[in-house]
């Protein structure tokens, strides 16, 4: 969003002309917002994450960010305001490492990108994220949702590398298609911002790391098993030593636990403790 004007053909303009002129440009040009989008998001000090069912409990809300679906939920306007009438930012659940039943983009040539693996829930299959023709299915629908006027986007199973076989850049390919995507997100809103779910060991790479804006992680304190269990001391430790990393270099770091009343309150609590930010839900998320 940008304001461009015409060279003025001649110069000898009076200094209070110049002054006044000036003012009234300024004057008719709409006001800028406090932060930008990604900033905001960098900022934010809670969130909220539903992809499917009401989503009015979003509307609802407090939360400075709230991650839904655009398929689901449709245009971002109705969620981009507080219940106590604060502005929010709204970002775009978009998976790039699967290919999901229910989809459009399954009726135009979405299924032959599927390698018909499952990893965990019926209908999904880990994607080809390779193959330049998802990439462009990924980018058409960052660029639908910006239109729609989402904030930024959220992509998710980034972790499909690790399960692609035989695949000698599977990790590189999968920095590549991150990196082309938040480009994409970029340059159709320049201050959209892009949030990665889980692999946190990409965060070793600077090229991923200067590519986001930041990192959400799933089942950090508890439930790495889907069983709702405290996670090893260890496991919890190797996560939280790439989210540092990401922490460090100005990243948000969100985090989402599947557990609620006293469990739950202790994963945020911790979480909180080491600068996270972080929410609770569903893990049907709906």
């Amino acid at each position: 969003m940008s304001a461009f004007s015409e060279p003025m053909p001649q110069r000898a303009f009076h200094a209070s002309a110049a002054v006044l002129l000036g003012v009234a440009v300024i004057a008719l040009l709409p006001p800028a917002k406090a932060n930008a989008d990604s900033d905001a998001v960098k900022r934010a000090k809670s969130w909220t994450y539903q992809l499917q069912g009401d989503t009015s409990r979003v509307k609802r809300s407090n939360a400075d960010v709230a991650v839904i679906d655009p398929d689901h939920a449709g245009s971002a306007a109705k969620y981009k305001t507080k219940r106590n009438g604060e502005e929010r930012e709204v970002l775009a659940y978009i998976s790039v490492g699967e290919v999901e039943e229910g989809r459009r983009y399954m009726n135009k040539g979405g299924r032959k990108y599927s390698t018909g693996r499952t990893q965990g829930w019926k209908g999904n299959y880990a994607a080809k994220y390779w193959e330049p023709g998802w990439k462009e299915i990924v980018k058409r629908r960052v660029k639908e949702a910006l239109d729609k006027g989402y904030d930024g986007v959220y992509l998710d199973r980034v972790d499909t590398y690790e399960s692609s076989g035989s695949r000698k850049r599977a990790r590189q390919e999968m920095i590549e298609l991150v990196e082309e995507v938040s480009r994409t997100a970029k340059s159709s809103k320049g201050d959209a911002a892009v949030i990665v779910q889980n692999a946190e060991e990409l965060l070793t790479s600077e090229r991923y790391v200067n590519a986001i804006d930041g990192v959400a992680k799933e089942d950090l304190y508890r439930g790495i098993n889907h069983d709702g269990r405290r996670n090893s001391e260890g496991d919890i430790a190797e996560s939280e030593r790439y989210l540092k990393r990401a922490k460090a270099k100005g990243k948000s770091v969100m985090v989402v636990e599947y557990a609620d009343g006293e469990a739950g309150e202790e994963a945020k609590s911790r979480a909180r403790s080491k600068g996270f930010v972080p929410t609770t839900a569903r893990r049907e998320l709906d």
